[in-house]
């Protein structure tokens, strides 16, 4: 529900003198203007919740057929519909009511006893109730992604690269497929940060980060493993098809404009290996020699 708007609901309701007496208290409503749309029956409901969005509906719990409006709530719920339910009862059948609220209605109302004010009260709560929900769920979100993601460039972080490793290596254990691993340097960056200066150093890495995502498969998986090191994991590679990657990505970096290093690559692959830490070694390995080699290549494991 967005403040200021009218607030767009569903009234739920096989009644229609039912129907037509809370449509008429609603519109009487002060605080807030609805424009209210009516489904007689819970087909209706589905029909009219998969066609548009509704801020609030309106749910009588006695609808008749072979719904109830708590198995109505019940379905909204398993489809992931976010929207606030208030149901609406008849007198003698608030054990029910706590039934839905606690399926996941807000708040109830009874037929009997309802006026405007009380209506306009439940209105005002769902929104608020709602509106803070969508705010916790927005925070929740956010820190999950904060505590997986490396804050300069935006890629994976160390904890959520490896956690990334420990599952694919037990793909890979089911299918009998290897993956490969890319361990990514920038040669000589402590050069970029002492003439320079950090800020430049951070660019730079920010920069790196960048080329290596746009080079690769929406299949690979890239990080920051620390510093100025980076790494790649590719599912199902081949030695071959791990170089040819490694290669590229050394190009595309050597291709920036300076202050951007070039980057030595140590290639491995998960066969053989009996742990990602061992296929992690073997890519290290592979890249401190490419580093005694002379830097700005990549080197593959196992071979000269």
């Amino acid at each position: 529900m967005t403040e200021g708007k009218p607030i767009r609901a569903l009234l739920v309701e096989n009644d229609a003198e039912d129907a037509a007496i809370l449509s008429r208290y609603i519109r009487k409503m002060k605080t807030c203007a609805v424009n209210l749309t009516h489904s007689a029956s819970a087909e209706e409901a589905g029909a009219a919740l998969a066609a548009e969005p509704f801020d609030l509906v309106f749910l009588d719990l006695e609808l008749g057929g072979s719904d109830s409006g708590v198995e109505v709530l019940e379905r909204m719920r398993s489809d992931d519909l976010d929207v606030p339910v208030i149901v609406v009862t008849g007198s003698g059948d608030e054990s029910k009511a706590v039934v839905a609220m606690k399926a996941g209605a807000y708040d109830y109302l009874v037929k009997d006893t309802l006026t405007v004010d009380t209506l306009e009260r439940a209105v005002r709560y769902a929104s608020r109730r709602h509106l803070l929900e969508q705010e916790r769920k927005r925070v929740v979100e956010k820190l999950a992604e904060l505590s997986v993601t490396d804050e300069l460039t935006g890629l994976a972080n160390r904890r959520h690269l490896m956690r990334k490793l420990e599952e694919e290596a037990r793909r890979s254990a089911r299918t009998g497929r290897p993956f490969a691993l890319l361990m990514i340097d920038l040669d000589h960056f402590k050069d970029v940060n002492d003439r320079h200066g950090h800020q430049i150093g951070d660019h730079v890495l920010k920069q790196c980060a960048a080329v290596l995502l746009e080079n690769l498969r929406r299949t690979d998986f890239v990080g920051r493993y620390g510093g100025e090191e980076f790494c790649v994991m590719l599912p199902e590679a081949s030695a071959e098809g791990a170089t040819h990657v490694a290669e590229k990505l050394r190009q595309a970096v050597d291709g920036l404009s300076s202050p951007v290093p070039t980057i030595s690559v140590g290639v491995a692959l998960s066969q053989g290996c009996s742990s990602v830490e061992e296929v992690v070694r073997r890519a290290d390995e592979a890249l401190y020699r490419a580093k005694e080699a002379g830097r700005n290549r990549a080197v593959l494991y196992g071979h000269p």
